[in-house]
């Protein structure tokens, strides 16, 4: 059976028809044609890149003006669309282009990576979740299964090549107009970049490697491109003891982040007692499935790429089945099982990841397979702007982690690990270690913490297998100091979807069934769970407080 992702046009009316291309008027005089929404969000998304020139981005205090002015305007250009007599589902889809616009404004307001964080100048990527400035240099090349990086895939496709001369060609200009923009840096956010850049560098001087048999050409490029990332690590390190300034934003900003870019209904403070409750529970049911499974030795870790593999095909297998027999959601006939990527466990160190995918993959598997996977094939399935595809911003970040998250708890109280008890085990640690990092966000950010104490935290805090120098840990803490609500998104997404189910028990009783809510869940996309709630349940409480003043009520 294939389930149909979204169509706007049938479940929704006209909120997901595709408007006549064409620019809105730039007055502001009141429009309710819905049409008008999409050439909107299609000028918006146009607008909101900086300016490139010879492959580098503007980044330069006149041009970040220039575009926080215009940004106004296009703002009162949307409060001026009056959407008093649109469906429901075209408000929801009004409040995620509103959002995004006020997720470039508080980028302007508080964020101001470009000004205040070094590890924003990306040339090439390392890894790709991180926020990083606009138009990067991305090297195709195969990934290793422990996040190493694999080998470059080369030769590259003919029409790479030239991107390939522009780009390595502007990276020592990108980095020299960053010294220049920098003159609010933050010493966390220099000291994680003089980390990174280190890794940069590597990467072009292994492109020149790896070019030189199918693109001498480009390896003068590639070596001059890794000497200005050096130069430009030799600088942050001669300035970073100067900079004193916090990185974190500040509870206030957070709440209004969380609020107005976010859709999420909780303020710093809710996250706060909520995570440390999930902690507490994550660790006493730890212990109570540690005290059970006593006498049964823990699972030893794969040593193997072909007992690797083996474990991690079993695992898929085993889990679309059980989602099928018991009637979890409707499996879609494009989520099948994925082979892992290669095993590669350097001297035999192992990650906090690994020490528990190794193991056992099942509850990874469960977090990624119907999780993320089924979430990237339903946005390649997705319908038109504005509410297909990827959202800017991170605004579908807590919906995407929240909902593969609630999918390692959901299936292990379906009954999924009912026969393997110390698989119970690695799913409580892994719980007791995001319900960590909850802390360790909102700390960073109200400013209580340093990224080293917060560091600390997570260590500490979680029961088994995090090393004082665990690479999962950096990656994690840097990525959540950088952008606000990732870490917590986890934890605090898992919760919304339990609160909403919960709300639709309390609407249909005994009509309610496991079965239909995920698949009305997943139906509506990948959007903030506010919006889903509003969707499914009727219930408004939480778009109020998000759409600010000028609430149009429910049609």
């Amino acid at each position: 059976m294939t389930i149909g992702v979204r169509h706007h046009v049938l479940v929704f009316g006209l909120a997901g028809m595709v408007a006549a291309a064409g620019n809105l008027a730039q007055s502001s005089s009141t429009t309710s044609d819905y049409k008008a929404l999409v050439a909107f969000f299609d000028e918006w998304r146009k607008f909101q890149p900086p300016k490139v020139v010879d492959g580098v981005p503007d980044y330069t205090p006149a041009a970040m003006e220039a575009q926080h002015r215009e940004l106004k305007q296009l703002q009162d250009r949307l409060a001026a669309i009056d959407v008093r007599t649109w469906t429901n589902a075209q408000k929801v889809d009004y409040l995620l282009v509103k959002a995004e616009l006020n997720g470039l404004d508080f980028n302007h307001r508080v964020i101001r990576p470009w000004f205040r964080d070094p590890g924003f100048y990306v040339t090439t990527p390392v890894v790709g979740f991180m926020p990083m400035m606009h138009d990067t240099l991305r090297i195709p090349r195969k990934w290793t299964s422990s996040g190493d990086l694999g080998p470059i895939v080369m030769p590259l496709k003919p029409d790479e090549v030239q991107r390939f001369r522009t780009k390595l060609t502007a990276a020592p200009k990108i980095l020299d107009q960053a010294k220049r923009n920098l003159t609010e840096a933050a010493g966390d956010l220099a000291r994680l970049a003089i980390r990174a850049k280190r890794n940069e560098a590597d990467i072009y001087r292994d492109l020149a490697r790896q070019a030189a048999k199918h693109h001498p050409d480009l390896v003068p490029l590639a070596e001059q491109a890794a000497a200005a990332v050096e130069d430009f690590r030799a600088w942050l390190e001669t300035n970073e003891g100067r900079w004193s300034r916090p990185a974190g934003i500040g509870v206030d900003n957070y709440d209004w982040y969380l609020r107005h870019v976010l859709l999420f209904p909780y303020t710093w403070q809710e996250i706060r007692v909520i995570g440390n409750r999930e902690y507490e529970r994550a660790i006493t049911f730890l212990k109570l499935e540690e005290n059970k499974n006593r006498a049964i030795p823990m699972i030893e870790p794969a040593l193997t790429e072909q007992e690797h593999l083996k474990r991690h095909r079993e695992a898929d297998l085993d889990l679309l089945t059980f989602l099928k027999r018991e009637q979890i959601f409707t499996v879609p006939d494009y989520l099948t099982p994925q082979d892992p990527e290669s095993f590669d466990r350097p001297g035999g160190v192992r990650n906090f990841f690994q020490q528990a995918g190794d193991r056992d993959p099942r509850p990874l598997r469960a977090h990624n397979l119907p999780g993320h996977r089924l979430d990237s094939l339903m946005r390649e399935r997705d319908n038109p702007p504005p509410r297909g595809g990827r959202r800017l911003f991170f605004i579908d970040g807590i919906r995407a982690d929240g909902w593969a998250f609630y999918l390692e708890e959901m299936t292990q109280q379906a009954g999924w690990l009912d026969k393997r008890p110390k698989t119970r085990e690695i799913n409580y640690i892994l719980q007791a270690k995001r319900a960590a990092r909850v802390a360790a966000e909102l700390k960073m950010h109200s400013q209580e913490f340093t990224f080293k104490e917060a560091f600390h935290h997570l260590v500490t805090e979680t029961p088994y297998w995090m090393g004082k120098d665990d690479s999962v840990a950096w990656y994690d803490l840097e990525l959540y100091l950088r952008q606000p609500g990732y870490g917590m998104g986890y934890f605090l997404g898992k919760v919304e979807i339990e609160r909403l189910l919960t709300d639709r028990v309390r609407q249909l009783g005994d009509r309610f069934k496991v079965h239909d809510f995920h698949d009305q869940f997943l139906a509506a996309g990948v959007i903030p769970t506010a919006l889903i709630r509003w969707e499914m349940t009727g219930l408004d409480n939480e778009v109020k407080t998000m759409w600010g003043p000028g609430w149009p009520g429910e049609r």
